[in-house]
């Protein structure tokens, strides 16, 4: 994504420490908590998190993973300046590179580069959501998991089972029976 604005990977890496704090997660810790206003958006250097969402029946819902490499943040709380409508945990120790809202705007009207970056991560945040529902609608189970390990080969072998079926819209069970048929 970064080539597309002419950056190299050490620009990259010296707007990271510049503009950016850094933030160790463990497994289990909360980048963002529903309810509660997210400040900042992150940048994962290290690691594996997850949002989710709590559902009517009081079960977890993930709605996303955010691998290394990619941008972090309960995206609604953090540009409309209100409560969050999710949840964000580390699954793996994590490293953030975090950024408030004030500051990465501040960013965005000096450089156009990291203007079009911004928006370019947005861009990838908003068609991954797109792909995930078109293949939610369109495939069953099976065709599912088949997608999600040839997408997301990190997150199968660091993701418990449980949090993976729920991505997929489907039982823990389901997808253990999905996954024995693929083995045999």
């Amino acid at each position: 994504m970064y080539q597309k604005t002419g950056f190299n990977m050490n620009e990259i890496s010296e707007i990271l420490k510049l503009h950016f704090t850094q933030k160790k997660l463990q497994a289990g810790d909360y980048f963002a908590k529903e309810g509660q206003y997210s400040k900042t958006i992150g940048y994962v250097e290290i690691g594996l998190l997850h949002s989710y969402q709590i559902d009517h029946k009081g079960e977890i819902v993930t709605t996303n993973f955010f691998q290394a490499e990619s941008f972090c943040g309960a995206y609604y709380s953090f540009y409309r300046q209100q409560p969050a409508l999710e949840f964000i945990k580390a699954i793996t120790p994590a490293i953030l590179h975090i950024i408030d809202y004030d500051t990465l705007q501040a960013l965005f009207s000096v450089d156009l580069r990291l203007n079009q970056l911004g928006r370019l991560a947005i861009e990838e945040v908003c068609i991954s959501k797109d792909i995930r529902l078109s293949k939610m609608l369109k495939l069953d189970a099976k065709a599912r998991y088949l997608w999600f390990m040839e997408e997301y080969p990190d997150v199968i072998e660091k993701a418990p089972l449980k949090l993976i079926a729920s991505y997929l819209g489907m039982k823990p069970e389901s997808l253990s029976r999905i996954r024995k048929q693929l083995i045999s």
